[in-house]
């Protein structure tokens, strides 16, 4: 079985780094997990270099692509699987077509959910620990390979129903889509996974408790580390460490999921749910929210939850696909 070869970028291949957008997905805590389903015959249906602050699990079903992460890039093949760090800046280029693919965006909370002690937090550090590309494109073998394709399909089918039970369905065929990986990788590397230590993953649990809970106020560094028994620094280095970001973004981005429910709902106001999640200043909010979710708070609220999937889901990619033939 052939190896994934990872290369260092040229300077004059780093251009894409400065057009790099911070982009957003309809999740929320009630609904944490959102799949795309890619099927693409010629040209890119994706907007250009991003980053967002979910756990992103992809695998390749067709074609060929160059992955580009931070300063390395490689090629991918059919089989493929990528594992995608929050905040982390990475682009992709379609080499052969048709291009199929599925990706599943996640919240970390999935995980975090799970509990300190248990095998979540080891499972998130997989995602979130600093690793180079070599460590997040990875090439299983066929027979895993195989299982980890009609595992992919069968979440990506999954997701486009609305049937009862579809949420506890989705996090667990997320869940057995991981483990598969994981034991594979430890069975490889004949050692367990690296995993951060269980004391500090009990401090970002309280720290977490905290932003949930009173993510409506004004919250600064000093209020935060006194309520959960840290100070600032160690506050600072522990986030930043166990999920990859700093606590500020990712209660700007916990803010903006909560805005993105109350916006669903009929009869919103923008001004109102900016001040409801904790904002101080509307033009504040509205340039966060446009950041998160790539439209206007009040754009959102017209077109409705299902239209702020600006990258195609399954069900526009099937049109386009049939468009193209």
């Amino acid at each position: 079985m052939s190896k994934v070869v990872v290369r260092p970028a040229k300077l004059n291949e780093l251009s894409w780094l400065l057009e790099v957008k911070e982009t957003g997905r309809p999740l929320t805590d009630v609904s944490p997990i959102w799949v795309r389903k890619d099927v693409i015959y010629h040209g890119s249906i994706h907007s250009g270099p991003e980053c967002h602050l979910y756990c992103e699990f992809g695998i390749v079903l067709s074609g060929r692509g160059l992955y580009q992460v931070q300063k390395e890039k490689a090629e991918d093949r059919p089989g493929d699987v990528f594992l995608g760090e929050p905040g982390v800046p990475h682009w992709g280029k379609i080499l052969k077509y048709p291009r199929k693919s599925i990706v599943v965006y996640f919240l970390p909370s999935v995980l975090i959910e799970m509990g300190p002690e248990s095998e979540g937090a080891q499972i998130l550090h997989r995602f979130t620990s600093s690793r180079s590309l070599k460590e997040r494109l990875l090439r299983p073998p066929p027979i895993l390979r195989k299982q980890l394709i009609a595992g992919f399909e069968e979440i990506a089918e999954e997701f486009e129903t609305q049937r009862f039970g579809r949420e506890i369905r989705l996090r667990t065929l997320l869940m057995e889509l991981l483990v598969k990986l994981l034991r594979w990788e430890e069975k490889v590397r004949k050692e367990p996974a690296r995993m951060k230590s269980e004391a500090d993953w009990k401090r970002i649990n309280k720290v977490l408790q905290f932003l949930r809970e009173h993510y409506t106020e004004p919250l600064y560094a000093e209020k935060l580390a006194l309520a959960t028994g840290m100070s600032k620094t160690q506050l600072k280095i522990v986030f930043h460490s166990m999920l990859g970001m700093s606590w500020v973004k990712y209660l700007q981005a916990y803010r903006i999921h909560r805005a993105a429910a109350l916006l669903s709902e009929p009869g919103f106001n923008v001004t109102e749910t900016a001040f409801a999640v904790g904002f101080e200043s509307l033009s504040h909010f509205n340039s966060v929210f446009h950041a998160f979710m790539g439209v206007s708070p009040r754009e959102y609220g017209r077109q409705g939850l299902k239209s702020t999937k600006s990258e195609p889901g399954q069900h526009q990619l099937k049109k386009d696909v049939s468009e193209n033939n």
